[in-house]
């Protein structure tokens, strides 16, 4: 990336619309940082591509974005000459990646500029120079294919709401399937680790069942509000996932509820709290006990003792 010079440059010769080199999602809140700019100037000047006409941008849209929203008519940029795209491309991912760790979707986005001008193997081999950290022939190839998705996931990723690896598992689903996974988690927001449980339990409530998974969506807690846009999409996650994991698996279900019942019929002091082993396949309880002080402590202790004449909490530990 050689003969790169430093000008100051019409705003109105940059092409915006050019987003060729763009890894970076949308950004809407660009009004601070272009108060910013009118106030301090730019700390660092973009990076654009000599273009026939019109300048194409490699890096820095929200700083170009700001300064035009400002008003200014000029900005000071970094021009890279016409004709070196491979160079671009490879600039447009080092200037985000050594600055922070990139996104998820922006990872997607810059495997997937990349591969217009060299192969996977060549990026394998200099990941850790452009992307700040390794990346193997295969990952590269899987990042491929979700950019082969629909537009949506980008979206999706962008906001949180899916993750590489539910994306992965998603890739080898035909397009229907892929699509009502993809409306799915448009609606919810879950952890990466929710997200693989709720597509396996979907995919097997499914194939039990013999339905869609739209079927499915209209039968949860989901379906009343796809309409809603003010619904909590946290709480949806939750609820739908505990929606799947009762249709999925209701004898271990029904036995979580009562043993929550159970555990509630105790009356357990704030300081004591008691779990059960995970979907009861252990042998193992676990009792966590607080105190400040040591009348806190024996009152805690006495209340153990207590437990162990306690009907439900016999009962609870001799299913």
């Amino acid at each position: 990336m050689t003969g790169i010079t430093v000008t100051d440059i019409p705003v109105s010769e940059i092409d915006l619309s050019d987003t060729g080199f763009r890894i970076t999602g949308l950004h809407h809140d660009i009004e601070h940082l272009s108060a910013s700019i009118s106030q301090y100037g730019i700390m660092v000047e973009p990076l654009v591509l000599c273009g026939s006409d019109k300048y194409s941008v490699v890096s820095g849209f929200r700083r170009i974005e700001a300064v035009r929203y400002a008003g200014l008519s000029r900005i000071t940029c970094r021009v890279m000459p016409a004709g070196e795209k491979p160079g671009a491309a490879m600039a447009a991912v080092i200037e985000n990646a050594f600055s922070r760790e990139l996104t998820s979707a922006e990872l997607v986005r810059a495997t997937a500029l990349l591969l217009r001008f060299m192969d996977a193997e060549t990026i394998a081999k200099n990941a850790t120079s452009i992307f700040n950290r390794p990346l193997n022939t295969a990952y590269i190839n899987t990042l491929a294919h979700i950019h082969a998705m629909p537009d949506s996931v980008l979206n999706l990723m962008d906001e949180g709401k899916i993750s590489i690896k539910a994306c992965k598992s998603l890739v080898s689903m035909d397009a229907e399937t892929m699509t009502e996974f993809l409306h799915l988690f448009s609606l919810i927001k879950v952890s990466s680790g929710i997200q693989m449980e709720i597509i396996a339990w979907a995919k097997e409530i499914c194939a039990l069942e013999k339905m869609s998974l739209s079927t499915l969506i209209q039968e949860s807690p989901l379906g009343d509000n796809e309409s809603d846009g003010h619904r909590d999409i946290s709480a949806l996650g939750k609820q739908f996932k505990a929606f799947l994991a009762q249709r999925r698996f209701p004898a271990v279900t029904a036995a979580k509820n009562q043993a929550q019942e159970q555990i509630k019929a105790l009356e357990l002091d704030s300081g004591l709290q008691l779990a059960v082993p995970e979907n009861f396949e252990g042998l193992v309880y676990a009792m966590q006990m607080e105190f400040k002080n040591m009348d806190e402590f024996k009152t805690r202790l006495n209340r153990l003792a207590q437990l162990a004449d306690h009907h439900d909490f016999k009962s609870l530990l001799d299913r």
